[in-house]
């Protein structure tokens, strides 16, 4: 019996693994690097071991050595990092420990793609054409192909060609990544199936001969070859489909004598399943398994590990579940790093747990810094329902209300497939994300004036506490004038790069705003506005984070979520960037410089390959001009916001952009069913992609300048409602008038000030 149980991973996974260990009476140990010296998981465990540098869950002396130190007689691996090292494994077992996994004989066996198609076609299981491709020489293709490291998985080393003049370049791109990745460069290809669905069987086998095989999961959401949502069952799976499955899967595992949880993968198209591959170790997206057949996964392993007997059928399924990975990233799938101030996920019902009608699995709390060494995954979160129509909703309203702060997500994309009529119709594919690249986002332009005047009021309500507090003028309202001369003006930048300019009075009339003649202010305080507008209220939560730099503001009502950056009337002096300047938008290596000083290039031309999360970037010119500099050479370390070049644009008249790059690792058509292979890199996600370098990507920015009061604008009205009526007499006497009521006398303002001009100072 397995007493003490070190978990070889991070993150969401090592929590999940101490959740069941807690519950059955296993002692923990965490391994931590020091970036993840305050991580969650360092602290859920009942003992931590300190690793060193952010890459050492990738050394498995350390991890071994790690467990003699702490007494522990098991490892889980979890997933990514070392769980389908067949090395690791045999450490593992050579000193004298129990591996929570199948035997190094078969996580071998299904390490290398080419070697592992042709044992499954050996065995029966319908397998893809392998066209190797060879160093040594040129291969041609007539047909559209995928092209695939052997040793991948993740998205990385793989390419999809459809010209074939472009497979040299592709192949050469492909091989750097995967060496990179992996280390090791061998590539192949498989025909291209544009239309296939990316279909896997949850597996589990015991050590007396018992296969189980639960159900298939749907992970045709992908976005450049990596998941993002998954689902069980799948919407287009038969009941005899579901059989042939399954007993594909079983062969599989019998072939190599598996034991323990595995994954078998497949492409679905109308021609057929064919294999893709075989993952040795527990999916990310296990819990929707969890959740259909209420099994305990990690439970089974560390039972089977334990020597178990599996029951000689596997439970039925029932209902529908639904995993949706949330990720801290843009919309253009750059990851970032950063602070998460708040993360709260509305009608979780359990985390880590079976029975829960919304899971949360999640490696950050509130407060957690993301920082730039591992995958950025938040958390996934999962909804079962009676039903796949009750699940996606359910999954898409909490995400939807979800308070998430201080970094930019993947949210409001979860929440536009979620909710769109292809996906709730079945009707998917790996190339759903390209059909529906990008959906609105989930606030709208009106949303996101409403959300700014609520962040404006709510902003002048909290400095008036802090007036009030500090014995400050605390009865007068803000901007108070004997003589009024113009509104009170609050300035922000939207995430689109808009500017929102709020002008406001607040009278014995009540709230007077530009641009909101329907409005009228119902309640208020700093954290917290009710606004009505054609006679529906809507209540805006908002939380202003003033010490990041720049200041942030969110938020959160049922109108969809809004952050905003407050503009200061006196800002700090900002680094000025020379114009024409390429900044690197990541940290990362530079493999190659594509251009030299005075060569005239075209808006869009490569000048700088940085390689970055494993992956190559096209640093490319957002200009047409020349080459007046370049900073950086092969090798060369940057940082994110470091000027690469300096292109001096064509004059004037010429199109102009933004610099910009483009990840040369990702298609531009995701190929149906590219599968998530053997993780070698760092991270907890493999099948995103894990891997050491996953960067934040603060942005260069122009130099700011102050701003300045605009000339004075009519004002429009809206008048304030009864529930705030009443008068501000008892704060600040009968010289304002009774007609508005002592919650915006009380709430509302900030302290009185005067510029030369004799305007009232502003928020």
């Amino acid at each position: 019996m397995i007493g003490r149980l070190l978990v070889a991973n991070r993150g969401e996974i090592a929590r999940r693994v101490f959740r069941t260990c807690r519950e059955l009476g296993i002692q923990t140990v965490a391994v931590f690097t020091d970036a993840d010296a305050s991580a969650p998981h360092t602290a859920e465990a009942d003992q931590a071991v300190r690793l060193g540098a952010p890459l050492a869950y990738l050394d498995p002396e350390r991890i071994v050595e790690a467990a003699r130190r702490s007494g522990a007689d098991a490892v889980h691996p979890g997933y990514g990092f070392l769980s389908e090292n067949a090395g690791f494994a045999r450490a593992v077992l050579d000193a004298g420990l129990t591996w929570i996994g199948p035997s190094p004989e078969a996580v071998a066996a299904m390490g290398r793609k080419i070697e592992a198609k042709a044992l499954m076609a050996e065995a029966g299981v319908p397998v893809l054409p392998t066209i190797p491709l060879s160093p040594d020489g040129p291969v041609e293709v007539t047909a559209p192909v995928l092209v695939k490291a052997s040793a991948g998985g993740g998205g990385r080393g793989m390419r999809v060609v459809r010209d074939p003049a472009d497979l040299a370049g592709a192949v050469e791109s492909a091989r750097r990544e995967a060496l990179s990745a992996f280390g090791d460069g061998t590539l192949f290809a498989e025909p291209l199936l544009e239309g296939a669905r990316h279909i896997e069987v949850q597996i589990l086998a015991d050590a007396h001969g018992t296969v189980w095989a639960l159900g298939e999961r749907e992970c045709s959401i992908q976005r450049r070859h990596q998941k993002v949502i998954e689902e069980a069952p799948s919407p287009a799976v038969t009941p005899e489909l579901r059989r042939e499955l399954s007993e594909a899967a079983i062969r599989a595992a019998r072939a190599i004598g598996y034991q323990g949880a595995g994954t078998v993968e497949f492409l679905l198209s109308d021609e057929g399943f064919f294999f893709l591959e075989m993952n040795t170790r527990l999916q990310v997206e296990h819990p929707v398994t969890e959740c259909v057949y209420g099994v305990d996964l990690v439970r089974l392993q560390i039972e089977v590990a334990e020597g178990a007997h599996l029951a000689a059928l596997p439970p039925s399924p029932v209902g529908h579940a639904i995993e949706a990975r949330l990720y801290a990233e843009d919309s253009t799938g750059r990851p970032q790093s950063g602070v998460l101030h708040s993360f709260e996920i509305p009608g979780v019902d359990g985390e880590f747990g079976l029975g829960a009608r919304l899971r949360l699995d999640s490696g950050v709390l509130s407060g957690s810094e993301i920082g730039v060494h591992y995958d950025p995954m938040l958390a996934k979160v999962v909804s079962y329902g009676r039903d796949r129509a009750e699940a996606a909703r359910r999954l898409a309203d909490a995400l939807a209300r979800a308070r998430i702060h201080g970094l930019t997500t993947n949210r409001d994309l979860l929440v536009g497939v979620l909710r769109h009529p292809d996906f709730l119709s079945g009707a998917l594919d790996t190339g759903f994300l390209d059909r529906h690249p990008a959906p609105a986002p989930l606030a709208g332009p009106e949303a996101v004036r409403l959300s700014a005047l609520a962040a404006a009021l709510a902003g002048v309500a909290a400095n008036r506490a802090a007036a009030r507090r500090d014995g400050v003028l605390g009865g007068l309202p803000s901007g108070w004038r004997n003589v009024p001369s113009q509104p009170q003006r609050a300035v922000f930048h939207a995430e689109d790069g808009g500017r929102l300019e709020i002008a406001y009075r607040l009278t014995r009339d009540g709230m007077r705003a530009e641009g909101f003649d329907d409005v009228t202010l119902v309640a208020v305080d700093p954290g917290r506005v009710v606004l009505e507008t054609a006679g529906l209220r809507h209540a805006f939560e908002v939380a202003a984070y003033p010490g990041v730099r720049p200041g942030a503001v969110h938020v959160d009502s049922p109108l969809g979520p809004v952050r905003l950056t407050p503009v200061e009337r006196l800002p700090e002096p900002a680094a000025r960037v020379t114009p024409g300047a390429l900044p690197a938008p990541m940290p990362g290596t530079v493999l190659r410089v594509e251009v030299k000083p005075g060569d005239v290039v075209e808006a869009g031309q490569p000048v700088v390959v940085l390689e970055a999360m494993k992956m190559e970037h096209l640093i490319v010119s957002p200009a047409s001009g020349t080459v007046a500099a370049l900073h950086v050479t092969p090798g060369a370390q940057v940082e994110a916001g470091v000027p690469l070049a300096v292109i001096e644009p064509s004059p004037p008249g010429e199109p102009d952009g933004g610099p910009h790059a483009d990840a040369t690792g990702t298609a531009p058509t995701p190929e149906p069913g590219a599968a998530a292979g053997p993780a070698t890199g760092a991270g907890s996600d493999p099948d995103r992609g894990d891997h050491p370098g996953a960067d934040g990507l603060p942005e260069t920015s122009p130099e700011t300048s102050p701003e300045t009061n605009p000339a004075t604008t009519p004002e429009t009205s809206a008048a304030i409602s009864p529930e705030t009526g009443a008068a501000f007499s008892a704060e600040i006497g009968p010289e304002i008038g009774p007609e508005i009521g002592p919650e915006i006398g009380g709430e509302i303002g900030r302290e009185i000030g005067a510029n030369p001009g004799g305007e009232a100072t502003q928020p």
